[in-house]
């Protein structure tokens, strides 16, 4: 069994503070988290007994593994400014799941071992997520020792591993998006629908909701196409030619539907 690392964090936003948290609940020693706003790294490091510092370089010296929680486009600066170092003996891995792992190119050629683990999960905030997100799945590119490494990470908090092909990142990521983003879209479209027929009230939201989750429901107990309802599934088209008018309806501002358009 290969021995556990010791973790560090650079960025502590919503899924930097997670993580962290997830694996020192399982026992993993978190030596140091640096943030844009040392505020931030200080509550992140305070919940986890590490060490916040204002150099993400002071992260990766007392770190075997560190993990980037940034916004996708911080990611080849941050990894650019740890490249001034000398990295043998360091893992750095990204935690996107847009970016591939040779966007850590750059500190590969100093030594380091380099990967990504993104968590399919929506960090909506620290606390729910905390409670929901162990079992998740989460998409792993690593080989060798930082292979296992991450999958002891994935498997201490109950997760599932999902290997990436080879230049699928992006593809990846579009996918889940259709179902993570996409869904909040379409809520916020269904809602505002609503609101032109002044019914945006609490139990407009609950027929909605009920709405999404039996829908995912029926994904897992029947898959598709048969987890499809409605008229679309039953070729009533004339029902969905009475949709369509309705929805060019001068009440309804068309910025409303752009997001489908």
């Amino acid at each position: 069994m290969l021995p556990r690392p010791t973790l560090g964090f650079i960025g502590a936003g919503r899924v930097g503070q997670t993580l962290s948290r997830l694996w020192y609940a399982r026992g993993y020693t978190v030596a140091a988290v640096s943030s844009r706003s040392f505020s931030s790294a200080e509550v992140c490091a305070g919940a986890v007994s590490a060490l916040a510092v204002t150099d993400p370089l002071e992260v990766v010296r007392r770190s075997d593994l560190v993990l980037l929680t940034v916004p996708d486009d911080d990611i080849a600066a941050v990894a650019a400014q740890l490249a001034v170092m000398p990295l043998e003996g360091k893992a750095i891995v990204h935690t996107s799941g847009a970016k591939p792992a040779s966007i850590l190119d750059v500190v590969a050629e100093r030594g380091a071992a380099t990967g990504s683990l993104h968590p399919v999960f929506p960090f909506a905030n620290v606390e729910t997520a905390m409670e929901r997100a162990p079992g998740s799945v989460f998409a792993l590119e690593a080989d060798g020792e930082l292979r296992g490494w991450l999958e002891a990470l994935v498997k201490s908090v109950s997760g599932q591993i999902m290997v990436i092909p080879h230049g699928g990142k992006a593809r990846y990521h579009a996918a889940l998006n259709f179902v993570g983003a996409f869904t909040v879209t379409m809520y916020d479209i269904a809602t505002s629908i609503f609101r032109t027929l002044d019914m945006d009230t609490p139990v407009a939201h609950a027929a909605l909701y009920s709405l999404m989750l039996a829908a995912v429901q029926n994904i897992q107990a029947v898959g598709l196409p048969k987890a499809l309802t409605g008229p679309i599934s039953r070729g009533d088209a004339s029902t969905v030619a009475a949709h369509l008018v309705a929805l060019d309806s001068p009440e309804i501002d068309a910025g409303i539907l752009e997001p489908i358009n």
